[in-house]
């Protein structure tokens, strides 16, 4: 099942520094299962989870298979890279034991038609080689599965896509994290105060405008929010 692009390196993808961020940002919160419903909006809650076996590739701390596993997933398994997202991921995820938390990379995947749902949130769009990941997710998922990602629209991101982003990379993305995480607490006070103030119109606002001010702090829930200029 391997090829070259398989072994494409999982630094573009910045594991140091979402590791980083994991490491401080691993509770679960009722503001994240309602993200983990939204992302997974195609899947019923209710009945579409049962008893199915479920591939969480690039799973952080183990917080969506967490939500998966409770709306009644039976087992499966979670892949990343960062020892420190993984350490949380198995703490979070020990009272299922159906459910494997293993260091892997998605181009390191060499499964073939063993889950009924295989799921990444938040991940593909930061690989150096989508297409390899979705090749393996795809791979990976029985015949008349589902694959399921979630990644960043372009939608009403154009001022991010063409102004911040650039602004990012160039005054921020080098920084030392320790760094990075306190200059954070700037960006992330002026847009709770914006949100509270009533701001933005769009759905995406109304839903954020709900968040507690450390949901926003330490994970940016879109590139959107002013604090991703400094997170990663």
């Amino acid at each position: 099942m391997s090829s070259p692009a398989d072994s494409t390196s999982t630094e573009s993808g910045s594991p140091e520094r979402f590791g980083y961020s994991w490491d401080r940002f691993h509770e679960l919160s009722a503001d994240q299962e309602e993200q983990f419903r939204r992302w997974t909006s195609l899947i019923d809650p209710e009945t579409g989870w049962k008893d199915k076996t479920i591939l969480d590739v690039g799973c952080g701390t183990g917080r969506n298979s967490y939500w998966a596993l409770t709306y009644g997933a039976s087992e499966g398994l979670a892949i990343d890279v960062d020892d420190r997202s993984l350490s949380h991921a198995r703490r979070k995820l020990e009272s299922f034991p159906g459910m494997e938390v293993r260091k892997e990379s998605v181009y390191e995947l060499e499964i073939a038609d063993r889950f009924d749902i295989v799921f990444s949130i938040g991940v593909i769009h930061h690989l150096e080689n989508p297409i390899a990941a979705l090749r393996n997710m795809a791979h990976a998922v029985k015949p008349g599965g589902k694959v399921l990602i979630w990644v960043y629209g372009y939608e009403n991101m154009e001022l991010y896509v063409n102004v911040l982003n650039p602004l990012r990379q160039f005054l921020f993305s080098k920084l030392p994290m320790p760094v990075i995480w306190w200059l954070a607490f700037l960006p992330t006070g002026l847009l709770w105060v914006l949100l509270r103030a009533g701001f933005g119109s769009i759905r995406y606002f109304k839903l954020i405008r709900g968040f507690s001010f450390m949901h926003l702090r330490n994970r940016p829930v879109n590139p959107l929010c002013l604090s991703a200029l400094v997170w990663r």
